[in-house]
């Protein structure tokens, strides 16, 4: 009879980006896209009060036009800032680890938000009905989300479809997020995604608001 097959294995650390089982990679982008899907939902409402003439009655009250907007601004961006909260609760109640930079997750996610409600203002002036507005917001929000990593990193795609989907402000988010939650990266390696967030922003605002 023949003796059994012997082999030799050796045992070696997990990578250090494997952590969590794919936790780290799903949940910001889960998070990401739900908070494209809410407040890019918020498109609808806005068209609504003009044919309703809600907008209209509320600019003959005496209340300045920057108040108004800015409300809006504000509403929108912590309806945003609840769905984060939601989607990280989950992952914390499966057991996911967010590192310690808790402070460059929050400053993600908030510039994330804003800049979601930003594209919001530019989008809906220019659409005419609450359909429209509807069919846009799936359109846009997985579209947004599909090439700008948050269903699968940016690290497994062509270097072409990375500069594609890094016209999505989500790759940003995602670049921000995966710094802190893969490779333990500090605050300062996280405010070049946060700025570019915030000047995307500050652009769709002016479109929007003008």
């Amino acid at each position: 009879s023949q003796e059994p097959v012997q082999f030799d294995y050796q045992l070696t650390a997990v990578a250090e980006n494997d952590r969590s089982s794919g936790f780290n990679q799903s949940v910001p982008g889960m998070g990401t896209m739900f908070v494209m899907f809410t407040i890019l939902g918020s498109m609808a409402l806005l068209i609504r009060e003009r044919e309703q003439w809600t907008l209209q009655r509320l600019v003959v009250m005496p209340v300045r036009r920057g108040e108004i907007i800015g409300g809006k601004i504000l509403a929108y961006f912590t309806l945003g800032m609840i769905q984060y909260a939601v989607v990280f609760a989950v992952g914390l109640a499966f057991g996911m680890d967010f590192g310690n930079n808790w402070l460059g997750i929050l400053l993600i996610a908030m510039s994330f938000s804003l800049a979601a409600t930003a594209l919001t203002f530019a989008v809906a002036t220019r659409l005419r009905s609450q359909g429209q507005a509807s069919q846009l917001t799936t359109l846009l929000a997985l579209a947004l989300a599909s090439i700008g990593g948050a269903w699968w990193p940016l690290e497994i795609v062509p270097d072409f479809m990375k500069v594609i989907g890094h016209i999505s402000p989500v790759a940003w988010a995602m670049d921000g997020f995966q710094d802190i939650l893969f490779y333990d990266r500090g605050l300062i390696d996280v405010l070049p995604e946060v700025g570019i967030l915030l000047l995307i922003a500050g652009a769709l605002f002016v479109v929007g608001i003008m």
